[in-house]
C-alpha cells in the first residue's frame, strides 16, 4: 500500500509538473506572439484628419461651431493656405508682427493666444490644411481617398480586428483548458491525502508578464472596436461602464469593510523591507498626489484652467510640470514592482491581485503620459472635454459625443481610470478608504510611566527600566 501511494504521488506530481510546463509555455509563446505584434503595428502614422483630431479638434470643429477656438467650416475659401501655414505654426509671431487677420482673431476670442505647433514639419501642416479644406477626406498611411458628393472612401490599413479577435477567443479557450486540468490534479492529490509545495512560492514574474501580455490584446482589442465602433463599443464603455464600476466600488467596499474587516489593509511590508520601498513609494505617491489634485482642480474649476492654458508660456509651465510628476510616479511604480518581484521575502505576501494591480496602474500612468506626449495639451482636453462628460456621468445623463471622438489615447486612459475604480474593493486600493485621518483632529496622548523618580534622576543608564524595542 505505502509503494502504490509513493508511485501515485509521484504520478500526480509529474502531471502537475507536466500541465504547468504546458500552460506557461502556451502562455509564454502568446505573449512572445503578441509583443512581436504590438512591435510592428505602426501607431504613430498619424496624418490628415488623425492629426486633426489629436492636435486641434479638443478646440476646432471642421463646421461652423465654436468650442474653445473659431470654427473651421469653410477656412480655406477665407484665408490662403500660406496664411493658415504660418498661423498653424506660431500665431502668437502673426499677432506680433501686426497681421490684422490675427489680430481680429485673437481679439474676438478674449485674447487667448493658439499654442504654436512648432514641432510640425510642412507636410504635417499641408495634410492639416487639405484635411481642413475637405473633411469628408481621410489620409490614412499616406494615401488619400477622394470622396464623390456625400459620400466618402475612407483608405484604411490592414484589418487585424478579425484575427485578434480569434486570438483573444483561443487565448481565453487555453487558460479555462489548463486551470480546469490544474484544478483536477490538486483535488485528487487532496483526495489521496496528497499535499506536495505547501510552502512553493509562485512564479510572480511569469505572472506578471502574462498579466501585462494580456492587458496589451485587450487593449489592442479596444483600440480597434473603438475605431470602427463595433457593437456600439463606445455605449459600453463610456455610458454603462462608469456604473458599474462605481457600483463595485460601492457595494464591494461596504460588503468587505463590513464583512471582511480585517482585511482592509494595504498588508505592509516595510518591517520586511524598508530601503527600496522608501525610494519607490516617495516618488510614486508624491507624483501621483500631484496629478491627482491637477486632475481635480480640472474638474472643478474648468474655466478658470482654459483661461490658464491661453497664454503659451503658462500652457507650457503647467504641462512640463504635468508630465515631470507623472514621470515620478512612473519612476516609483517601476521600482516598487521591482522591489516586489526580486525580494524572496516579498514574495510570500504576494498575490496574483498585486499583479493586476500593477498591470493597470501601468497602464493608467502610460496612457496619461501618452496623452501628454503624443496629443498634446492634456489640461486642455480634461478641461474641455472630460469635465462636460464627468459631470454629465454624475448627473445621470451621459453624453458621450465629445469621448467617442476624442483620441484613443485619451479613450484608453479613461477606460483604465474606471477599471481601477471597480477593482478597489477587491485589492490593497482599499486601504486608503481606511487612512487614520482622525489623527490630525484627535487629542495627543499622554503616557506616564509609574516609575521612582528619585531613581530615575540618579540613574546612569541610557535606558532606564526595560530598553525599548521598537527602535
Amino acid at each position: 500500500m505505502e509503494g502504490h501511494s509513493i508511485i501515485k504521488k509521484k504520478k500526480i506530481m509529474l502531471w502537475s509538473k507536466n500541465s504547468a510546463t504546458k500552460y506557461r509555455a502556451m502562455l509564454g509563446t502568446l505573449a512572445i506572439f503578441l509583443s512581436t505584434f504590438l512591435l510592428s503595428s505602426n501607431l504613430l502614422a498619424q496624418e490628415g484628419g488623425e492629426l486633426f483630431k489629436n492636435r486641434c479638434s479638443v478646440c476646432h470643429s471642421v463646421s461652423d461651431d465654436v468650442i474653445i477656438g473659431p470654427g473651421l467650416g469653410g477656412i480655406t475659401e477665407k484665408r490662403t493656405e500660406e496664411w493658415l501655414a504660418t498661423w498653424i505654426k506660431d500665431s502668437d509671431a502673426m499677432i506680433k508682427s501686426g497681421d490684422p487677420d490675427a489680430i481680429a482673431i485673437y481679439e474676438e476670442f478674449n485674447k487667448s493666444a493658439m499654442p504654436a505647433f512648432t514641432d510640425l514639419s510642412d507636410d504635417e501642416i499641408q495634410g492639416l490644411v487639405e484635411y481642413m479644406a475637405d473633411p469628408t477626406v481621410v489620409a490614412a498611411g499616406g494615401d488619400e481617398s477622394v470622396a464623390s458628393g456625400s459620400d466618402a472612401t475612407v483608405a484604411t490599413g490592414p484589418d487585424y480586428s478579425a484575427f485578434l479577435l480569434w486570438g483573444l477567443i483561443i487565448l481565453m479557450f487555453v487558460i479555462a483548458y489548463f486551470y480546469n486540468y490544474l484544478r483536477k490534479v490538486k483535488k485528487l492529490s487532496r483526495e489521496d491525502g496528497i499535499f506536495f509545495g505547501p510552502h512553493q512560492i509562485k512564479n510572480f514574474p511569469l505572472i506578471f508578464f502574462i498579466i501585462l501580455a494580456v492587458f496589451s490584446l485587450v487593449i489592442i482589442l479596444l483600440i480597434e472596436g473603438l475605431n470602427n465602433n463595433i457593437s456600439h463599443i463606445n455605449g459600453l464603455l463610456f455610458a454603462t461602464l462608469p456604473y458599474v464600476a462605481f457600483g463595485l466600488f460601492i457595494v464591494g467596499s461596504i460588503y468587505r469593510y463590513t464583512k471582511k474587516g480585517y482585511k482592509v489593509s494595504s498588508l505592509s511590508t516595510q518591517f520586511l523591507e524598508g530601503k527600496k520601498l522608501f525610494w519607490g513609494s516617495q516618488p510614486f505617491h508624491w507624483g501621483l498626489m500631484v496629478i491627482f489634485f491637477g486632475h481635480l482642480i480640472a474638474f472643478m474649476f474648468p474655466r478658470a484652467l482654459i483661461a490658464w492654458n491661453g497664454q503659451p508660456v503658462r500652457l507650457l509651465i503647467l504641462e512640463i510640470s504635468s508630465f515631470a510628476f507623472a514621470l515620478l510616479a512612473l519612476l516609483g511604480l517601476i521600482l516598487l514592482i521591482k522591489r516586489r518581484l526580486t525580494s524572496k521575502t516579498l514574495l510570500v505576501v504576494t498575490n496574483k491581485m498585486d499583479m493586476v494591480v500593477y498591470a493597470i496602474l501601468l497602464t493608467q500612468i502610460v496612457s496619461g503620459l501618452g496623452v501628454a506626449y503624443f496629443v498634446r495639451w492634456g489640461s486642455s482636453w480634461f478641461a474641455s472635454v472630460l469635465t462636460p462628460y464627468l459631470r454629465s456621468i454624475f448627473s445621470f445623463s451621459p453624453d458621450i459625443d465629445a469621448v467617442s471622438a476624442a483620441p484613443v489615447w485619451v479613450q484608453i486612459h479613461i477606460v483604465a481610470a474606471f477599471v481601477l475604480i471597480g477593482l478597489i474593493p477587491f485589492t490593497r486600493f482599499m486601504h486608503f478608504l481606511v487612512a487614520p485621518v482622525d489623527y490630525l483632529w484627535r487629542r495627543y496622548q499622554m503616557v506616564i510611566w509609574n516609575w521612582n523618580k528619585s531613581k530615575i534622576r540618579q540613574s546612569k543608564s541610557h535606558f532606564f527600566g526595560k530598553k525599548p524595542r521598537n527602535h
